[in-house]
This record gives C-alpha cells, structure tokens and sequence, in this order.
C-alpha cells in the first residue's frame, strides 16, 4: 500500500484556540476594576475581540470621554461600574449611531434611584466622530438601609441586571432586586453573574422573585487566578460547531482552550442540538468537533417548539443550520433580537429567503421553518447584515454551496476577530474553497 494511498484515509484535522470569553470577562473587568486589582500583562498579547479591547481599556480608564466603541454589554456594565466610582464627570461615547438606539434608559433609572448621577445627553449629534451616549456624574449614596430596586415589566436587556449586581457588593448595605415577571430575559447570563460573584467570594441569595446581595468585596486571590488562564469563548465555538455540520468533506475540528461544560450560557448549544459533552471531549478544555459524528445525528433529529430566550446569540447559527438541515421547527423567545447590533429578524427572514428557504416570524409564536428544500437562488446570493458580526458568521458557511456577497465581512472582529483566518484555514484543510 502506497504511503499516499494510506494518508487520503485519515481524516483531515485542524486546530483552533479561540479569543478569550466575552461573557466571563466582561464581567471579570468590572469585578477586577471594583476591587481595585490590575489586570494581567498577558491580556495585552491576546486575539482579543473588539467588546473585551474596549472592555479591557475602558474598565481600567481614568480619562473624561470614554468609548464603547459597538459594544451594547460595555456602554451597560461600565455606565453601572462609573456611576458608583468614578470622582469626576465621565461622558460615555461610541462612533456608532446604532448604539444611541440600544436600550439603556431602564438602567438609568435604576441607577438613579440608587442615588447616580446619569443623564442621557439631549442632543445625539456626534461630536468629533463620536455619538455621546450618557454622561455620568459622582454619586451621592442613598445610605439608609438595604437598597430595594423593583425591576421593570418587560425588561430591555439582562445586562441591566448583570450591571447592577456586579456593584452591589460595593454598596454600603448591598442591594435587593426583585422583579414581578416570571421569566427574565437571558436569565442564564443573570445565572453566571450570580455564580462569578460567588466563586469571587459574595454572598448572595435568589428565589423565584429577586436576588439579594450582601455587602462585601471580590477576592483577589480568586480574581487573579481566573484572569491568568483566559478560557475560549463558547459564543464564539458555536461557529466552527457549524463549519463541521455543514462541511462538504469530513474533518475534524479541535478547539484547544474550551471546556465542554461551561458556566459559558453559550455552551447550551449543545443541548439545543441534543449533542452530548462526553461525544466532544478532547481533554481538559479541549472539544473535538467530529464531522461525520455531528452530521449523522442532526440528520436524524426532529425538532418541534424550542425557546431560546436564554440563548438569543445562537439563534442565527441555529436557524442557519436547521434550514439547511431542511428541518420543520418553531422558535421562540426570540422579540430582543430586534434590539441588537442590527434588527436580527428582519435579516435572519430576508437572508433565508435569498437563499430560497421558506420562513415566517410572528410575535407570539416566533420563527417557523418549513422545512422545505430551498428553491433556485440567483447568484451571487447577497447577504444582508447591517454591520452586524453573528449575521456575517451565521451565514458564511453558504459560501461552499452557493456564491455570495456578504456585506461588511469585517464585523467579525466585534467578537471572533480570527474567524476568517479560522475558516480558510478549514478550507485549506479539507482542499474545498469558498465562494466569496
């Protein structure tokens, strides 16, 4: 047997480390900057995805004007972090006028209620190239008793709550929350905020109803720890999960710093697509993304009515790959996604429909696939995405079946700045190009 005949068996594989989580260390700046700790020097070497950069800088910033840049999670946490810390007047900016759209007037007035001093600008001209998003004085501290904030009927973000814990430990008496909704928006990100803050060392306690925070102080030792060994971000493996579901070749995938259980609400991808941990364990924090395995068991699965109002940044990926799949489903849980970078629905339907899928979204019963085979597409296919990063990504794989146009390719680096690297890389892998 020739040694090349031997080799064309074996199935081509490609490594991959991904940028550090958004999720956790979002919230780790904040928690690192109440508590008055540096963060690591190793951060300054990293593939960082433009929201932790700015994340990272602004955390630790003393300057008057501060960018966001596009990150709605920033201009939320850092509007809450400011409002209790900071001894001067601080103005939050970002270049993009779509974040003068995204939602920020329920934190305000929660934060105001605390005692904060916030008000949104009155003109949203920008300045210099800059849009003011909201201008932040130093606080005068409501101190008589535990603070009780009741949350608003149909909140606009779980990142209002996720800013508001993050200080309460930092407040004389701690904070009380409650809410009259059953269902939070994204409550697994409230989840893992809740879960950070205690492995740093708060006491909290939560029932069906609120949350109550003690007052105290994040442990060093513990913050030190966790921001020395950055974990891979699980809102962005959800992308080459999808490469190896819709791969023409067979490969293998490694993902070399992502652990298969994770705090990451992200990681319940897996549990959306029924795919089990234990198939994907490659060692400690490493997935291993098996083509042939993956795309077996999702032809064989049938899905019928899913919520994804814990994981709305999956449901493009997920809708990308259900009307490729060719699978009839309902999802739902999905009204915030007209919030986001972009107005996600309107171009999750359009850009199904350009690929001749056939989809509806109403309100009260979300997107339904039909899962019908896709009818003859004019190339090249545009794709619409308004800028937005999880538009780019969700649809990029197409590109091996159809050509397309895809606007502002660059959107990626808002949080998987190595994405195309990654997927050409694949492609080289598996010798099969893109049509882009």
């Amino acid at each position: 047997m020739s040694s090349h005949f031997h080799t064309s068996k074996v199935t081509p594989q490609l490594s991959i480390t991904l940028p550090p989580s958004k999720s956790l260390y979002n919230r780790l700046f904040v928690m690192a900057r109440l508590a008055h700790l540096p963060i690591p020097s190793l951060w300054s070497h990293l593939d960082l995805c433009e929201d932790l950069a700015v994340m990272l800088h602004a955390s630790g910033s003393s300057e008057g004007r501060i960018s966001v840049g596009a990150s709605g999670t920033a201009m939320r946490l850092l509007t809450a972090l400011f409002a209790l810390t900071t001894e001067r007047e601080v103005l939050l900016v970002s270049p993009v006028r779509r974040m003068t759209e995204r939602p920020l007037a329920q934190l305000i007035a929660l934060l105001s209620q605390l005692g904060a001093d916030i008000v949104q600008p009155s003109s949203q001209e920008p300045v210099e190239g800059l849009y003011p998003l909201v201008r932040i004085r130093p606080m005068s501290l409501q101190q008589e008793g535990l603070p009780t904030l009741i949350l608003p009927s149909g909140l606009e973000s779980s990142q209002t709550v996720t800013a508001l814990l993050l200080i309460a430990p930092y407040l004389p008496h701690g904070l009380a929350l409650r809410w009259q909704d059953d269902q939070l928006p994204s409550a697994s990100y409230i989840q893992l905020t809740c879960s950070l803050m205690q492995t740093c060392g708060i006491e909290l306690a939560v029932d069906r109803h609120g949350i109550y925070v003690a007052p105290g102080a994040y442990c060093e030792a513990t913050l030190t720890r966790l921001l020395s060994h950055p974990i891979g971000d699980w809102s962005s493996a959800q992308y080459p999960l999808q490469w190896a579901l819709m791969t023409p070749r067979p490969c293998k995938i490694l993902l070399t710093n992502v652990p298969a259980q994770s705090l990451q609400p992200d990681a319940r991808a897996l549990e959306l697509l029924q795919i089990s941990p234990e198939w994907l364990s490659a060692g400690d924090d490493t997935l291993c993304f098996d083509s042939e395995l993956l795309q077996k068991h999702l032809r064989e699965l049938t899905f019928g009515s899913l919520s994804l109002s814990n994981n709305p940044d999956f449901a493009p990926t997920l809708i990308a790959l259900l009307l490729y799949y060719q699978k009839k489903a309902q999802l739902r849980g999905l009204d915030l996604l007209r919030l986001k970078e972009s107005d996600r629905i309107a171009l999750i339907l359009r850009n199904g429909e350009q690929l001749g899928y056939q989809l509806t979204y109403e309100t009260e019963s979300g997107f339904c696939l039909a899962g019908s085979a896709p009818s003859s597409v004019h190339t090249p296919v545009p794709i619409a995405t308004d800028a937005d990063h999880r538009m780019v990504m969700a649809w990029a794989p197409f590109a091996w079946y159809h050509q397309l146009q895809i606007e502002t390719p660059q959107a990626v680096d808002k949080s998987y700045p190595t994405f195309w690297r990654d997927l050409r890389k694949l492609c080289e892998v598996i010798e099969t190009p893109l049509y882009i």
